[in-house]
């Protein structure tokens, strides 16, 4: 019985649409970047980038070792066997034979003193990396010391400076290390520096000379106020509903604590 043109519309119609490229291009990233906005160009594009770049370190670094196995077979020869569960230096010595001998080299004065470099310059390293990362923890702690003393200062709650520590440093792992992408530290050390990060440092920069114009400004007018009206009442210039007992911040003592010292863990302060 032949197919009405009916049953072949129902067909079609039941067909899954066929995804365009676009809408197949943003879908695998929306999964590759779950907290990503596809919608904000910005964080969109910057995402982008930080992709690009590491697209082109990758593509770099496998023509490089494309080359050097090409230079060095026995290389190409290492690599394969170690990625399939060789143990390297068993397949060295069954494929390069006495001259692999350890045996042999340790008897070999070029070879020994190659070695004894070699080593002494992982030593080296060693110590550089340990001495390294001791620096890097007190930089950490007087950083931190410092965001409690503006903290105090400033009378900021625990979650205020979370989030500034945050946004700075990025989140951590269990470890302490950071995992996050989109905090200061991430970008500016890839090179990337947003206009929010120009801004920030643009108005931190100038901040105590706005606010020096701003209370020059300010008693200007209050002066001009006088002088054009001597027999203005109120001498503190101050309006009735700003008390001169002085104002600020609300305490933030009686609030629960967040995660500062949580924070300041997980980097081992």
């Amino acid at each position: 019985m032949a197919t009405t043109s009916t049953e072949q519309q129902q067909a079609q119609e039941q067909k899954p649409a066929q995804q365009t490229a676009r809408d197949r291009y943003r879908g695998r990233y929306s999964e590759a970047h779950p907290d990503l906005n596809l919608d904000d160009d910005e964080a969109f594009y910057t995402q982008a980038n930080q992709n690009l770049d590491e697209l082109e370190n990758f593509r770099k670094s496998d023509k490089e070792l494309g080359e050097a196995m090409e230079r060095t077979p026995q290389l190409a020869g290492l690599v394969l066997a170690a990625r399939n569960g060789v143990n390297p230096f068993v397949w060295l010595a069954e494929n390069i034979g006495p001259d692999m001998d350890i045996r042999e080299l340790a008897n070999n004065p070029e070879f020994a003193n190659q070695m004894g470099e070699a080593l002494t310059k992982f030593q080296q390293a060693q110590e550089k990396a340990q001495a390294k990362k001791k620096e890097i923890g007190e930089n950490m702690a007087n950083s931190f010391q410092t965001l409690k003393d503006y903290q105090a200062e400033k009378g900021l709650s625990d979650e205020e400076c979370v989030k500034m520590a945050k946004d700075f440093f990025g989140e951590l792992d269990d470890d302490g290390n950071p995992v996050g992408k989109e905090s200061f530290m991430y970008l500016a050390s890839n090179g990337i520096v947003t206009k929010g990060m120009w801004e920030a440092l643009f108005n931190a920069r100038h901040y105590d000379s706005d606010i020096a114009a701003a209370t020059d400004k300010a008693r200007a007018s209050a002066l001009n106020d006088k002088v054009q009206n001597p027999l203005s009442k109120g001498g503190t210039g101050l309006p009735q509903s700003m008390s001169t007992s002085g104002g600020g911040r609300t305490s933030d003592k009686g609030k629960k604590k967040s995660g500062l010292a949580a924070f300041q863990e997980k980097l081992g302060l």
